[in-house]
């Protein structure tokens, strides 16, 4: 699935973060649903503002996924950290299987993905042709750096 909220970390390396923006939104998301069910409770209305807490909890943990979701590049290739049920956990794709990075056009948007040596497409991001450009060059700077440069 392609991130839209991803812009590049600052540093020579390459390491995508989310977006200020889409960090404050998410907050204020989870902040409203929190007030609003509070308000629901104390206005005796307890059914409608459990139902309003359970979904600020959902923003919550949303919120928390979305952060602890990170690509980077290190040494022995690109390496995505995700939050699941069962944990956080890592997927790792050798710099060894990268063929490129690839950018795609598509409805108005720009989208960034890894086409690994099998022809498999491991997306990146979508959202405006001058970031995602950005995104894919410096991804494929990272790539083309002999293994004693990379930090």
């Amino acid at each position: 699935m392609y991130r839209r909220d991803l812009e590049l970390a600052p540093g020579s390396g390459f390491r995508l973060r989310r977006r200020l923006s889409a960090r404050l939104f998410s907050a204020l998301l989870a902040v409203a649903a929190v007030c609003w069910g509070v308000f629901d409770l104390t206005s005796n209305h307890p059914w409608v503002g459990a139902a309003t807490l359970a979904l600020a909890l959902a923003f919550v943990l949303q919120l928390v996924r979305s952060e602890m979701d990170t690509f980077r590049f290190d040494q022995s290739g690109v390496v995505r950290r995700v939050l699941t049920l069962r944990g956080l956990q890592e997927e790792r794709l050798p710099a060894q299987q990268i063929r490129g990075v690839h950018i795609a056009f598509a409805k108005g948007r720009a989208r960034a993905f890894i086409e690994t040596l099998a022809g498999e497409e491991v997306p990146l991001v979508e959202g405006e042709e001058r970031d995602v450009r950005r995104i894919a060059d410096r991804l494929s700077a990272a790539l083309s750096l002999p293994q004693g440069l990379l930090h």
